[in-house]
Parts: C-alpha cells; sequence; structure tokens
C-alpha cells in the first residue's frame, strides 16, 4: 500500500468510526433510555451534548492542525474517544453519559478536518472534491455499522460490552492513524504556524464576517442537523413507538437510512461535477425532504415511513454541498478557518436540534412525533428560504 493511500486508509477508518457515535444511539435507545432511567428530554440532551463538544472543538481544532500536524494530533484524540466509548459503556446514569459523550465527542473533533488537510497536502487540488465526497460517503460506514450490526450485537451480549468492543477497535484506530499517517510526502512533520492563538481566532472570526456566508449559515446549521437528528435520536424510537418494532427491526430500516446516507453524498457530488451548481440542488433536496418530514407525520404505513426516512438521509446529506459552496469565498490563507467554521455550524446545528426537539417531546403529549418532526420541517423550511437568497460562485468567477 502506497504512503497516500496508506495514511488516508487510517484516517478513514478513524472517520467511519466518528460517524458511528454521531447517529449509534439511535438503534439502542429504547434500552439505554430503559438501563438509565432517560426521559425523552434526557435522551435528547445526551445525543446532543456529542455534536455540542464536537461543535466546540471545531475552532481550535483548526488552530492546532496547523500548529502540529495531523498524526499528533489526530491519533491521540482519537484515544481519547476510546476512553470515552469505555465510559459510556460504564455509565450508571445520565450524569456520566454525559460526560462519556462529551470526551467522545472531543476525541472525535479532528478527525474529518485532519483528512481534508491531508488531502490538501497529498491530492491534485482538482481532485478535492470528489475525494471529500468520497470520504464522507465511507464515513457513512459508521452509520451503517450503528444499525443492524450495532442491534445484532446489543441483543447477542447487551449494549454495555456491545460499546466496550466498539471502544476497542476505536483504540486499534488510533494505533493505525499513528503508525501510518504522514503529514507530508517527504516524511517529515507538517511546518509548525507560527501564528499566536489569539490572532488565528480573530482571524477566523474575520472570516465569519463575509456577507456571502450569511444567507447560507441557516442551511449549515439546519440542513445537516435535521438528516442527523432524524437518524441518531429520533428515527429507532419513532419506529419502537409507531410500529412496535424491536431492535433488530429498528435496525434493519436505519439501515436502509443510512445507505440513502451514503448515496446522498455521491449523489450531491456528482451533480455538482457536472453542472457546478449546489444552491440549486440543495433547494431541490430540501423540498424533499421537507415532504418526507410531512409523510411520516400522517402516515400509518411502515413502508412509507420507511421510504420517507430513505429520503431523508439520501435529500438530507448537504453537508458537503454546504461546505463547497462557502469554500468559493475563502481565500486560500482563510480556507481551513472557513472549513472549520462551517464544520462547527453544521455540528452546532445539530446539537441545537437534538436539544430543541427532545424538549418539544416532553412538553406534548405523546404520541410525540406529529410535533417533533413539524418542529424540524419548520426550521428547515426557514433555512431553505435563506438558502434561496445565497450566492453560489461559479468556476468562471473564480479564473
Amino acid at each position: 500500500m502506497t504512503q497516500p493511500l496508506a495514511s488516508l486508509a487510517a484516517l478513514t477508518l478513524a472517520y467511519i468510526l466518528s460517524q458511528f457515535f454521531r447517529t449509534s444511539l439511535a438503534v439502542i435507545a429504547p434500552e439505554l433510555s430503559r438501563d438509565l432511567d432517560l426521559t425523552t428530554q434526557d435522551l435528547g440532551l445526551l445525543s446532543s451534548v456529542w455534536f455540542i463538544a464536537f461543535a466546540v472543538m471545531q475552532i481550535p481544532v483548526g488552530i492546532a492542525l496547523d500548529k502540529y500536524g495531523i498524526r499528533k494530533l489526530v491519533a491521540p484524540m482519537v484515544l481519547i474517544a476510546a476512553l470515552g466509548a469505555l465510559l459510556l459503556a460504564m455509565a450508571p446514569n445520565l450524569e456520566v453519559g454525559i460526560l462519556a459523550q462529551v470526551v467522545i465527542g472531543i476525541g472525535c473533533a479532528p478527525v474529518y478536518m485532519g483528512t481534508l488537510v491531508l488531502l490538501t497536502r497529498w491530492y491534485d487540488p482538482a481532485r478535492f472534491a470528489s475525494l471529500a465526497s468520497l470520504v464522507l460517503a465511507l464515513g457513512s460506514l459508521g452509520n451503517l455499522m450503528g444499525t443492524a450490526p450495532l442491534a445484532w450485537l446489543a441483543g447477542l451480549i447487551g449494549w454495555r460490552l456491545a460499546l466496550v468492543a466498539v471502544a476497542a477497535i476505536v483504540g486499534l484506530s488510533a494505533l493505525l492513524a499513528w503508525l501510518f499517517v504522514q503529514d507530508t510526502r517527504d516524511g517529515s512533520s507538517a511546518p509548525a504556524s507560527g501564528e499566536h492563538p489569539l490572532r488565528a481566532l480573530i482571524g477566523t472570526l474575520r472570516v465569519a464576517r463575509k456577507r456571502e456566508l450569511w444567507p447560507l449559515m441557516p442551511m449549515a446549521l439546519i440542513g445537516y442537523g435535521v438528516m442527523v437528528t432524524m437518524r441518531g435520536l429520533w428515527g429507532g424510537p419513532y419506529l419502537a413507538d409507531m410500529f412496535d418494532l424491536d431492535a433488530i427491526e429498528r435496525g434493519n430500516v436505519l439501515l436502509l437510512m443510512s445507505i440513502g446516507m451514503i448515496v446522498g453524498p455521491l449523489l450531491y457530488a456528482s451533480i455538482e461535477r457536472r453542472t457546478d451548481r449546489r444552491k440549486l440542488p440543495v433547494l431541490l433536496g430540501s423540498c424533499i425532504t421537507l415532504a418526507s418530514l410531512v409523510a411520516l407525520m400522517v402516515t400509518g404505513s411502515l413502508l412509507v415511513a420507511t421510504a420517507a426516512l430513505v429520503l431523508v438521509g439520501c435529500f438530507g446529506s448537504v453537508f458537503n454541498m454546504v461546505m463547497a459552496q462557502g469554500r468559493r469565498f475563502f481565500a486560500p490563507e482563510e480556507m481551513g478557518r472557513g472549513l472549520t467554521l462551517l464544520n462547527g455550524a453544521c455540528f452546532a446545528g445539530a446539537a441545537l436540534l437534538q436539544a430543541l426537539t427532545g424538549q418539544v417531546a416532553a412538553s406534548v403529549a405523546p404520541p410525540v412525533w406529529t410535533a417533533v418532526f413539524l418542529s424540524l420541517a419548520a426550521l428547515l423550511a426557514i433555512a431553505t428560504g435563506f438558502l434561496a437568497f445565497s450566492r453560489d460562485r461559479r468556476l468562471a468567477e473564480l479564473r
């Protein structure tokens, strides 16, 4: 295996496991709630704190990647995520569970951005978008791991031992990252940035002031958050409550949704490559997601609900398109800060939506799903309206 491929493979494995943690609670949510005595509001909080920790870490991660390099940052942080998974497996109550989720979120924070930085150093810039989309699609294998396979393993040995097994795999991925990730082609560490962290933070705030980003930011906050909230939090409880599905049956449905989450980024990337457009595909995809949320509110059919969840997974996967549209407004020296800013917004929005929908679920009488899905649909409609006024910069404008 060549060095570029070995480095990319090690980081991609870590990214797959990061994706697993984003969505795995949905499958084991009923059992987790029973054993930790969680309310729906508690469950929303437990899921959201991972995203809060992840989002808060994005700006420090961008600065640290420049200062210490990919290998020296990513490998130790992934090991921290493994320790967090062990802590979650042993959690006796909500408070320890929250701490574990925070530790996991912190540990996973540098993985995807480290991978993007690796792509900029090892590969032709013309291949960046397609390779980034491929990594994003491969990362969705982690979502697949968090469906039927997790349900099967949890049914066989319990959710706690299942998480212990996952922690062991995450620890192995940290070791592989330390052994195989190489920052530069000559094997040396990346040159350390001499910029003071405070100056780097001010530079990030300067990027956030770009007016071209403002109409795009609501979709960054809401678009990805809707999809991951459905897949990572409410999909499993909804299927259990409305259709009385057990863990394996829930896992099978969410497996199909996760396949949609693999197809979506590849589909969007293909459209962008062929048309050099990002805004219009996301507008159309958001309309399909809205229609799917409405279908979930009114249907009593498992088949229709499954199809709606798959469509949310596919067309709600707007993460890479938001990043691609925003990066057209960053100067080369702003690229790292700009990408981490958008990445942080996506995960902050996911945390916000999970906490918000947990509050909604706790404030209405069962069944809560109409209120939960309506709140997500309303926020997505608002974000779609803002996106309609955003600027989609074409390649011809950059030349």
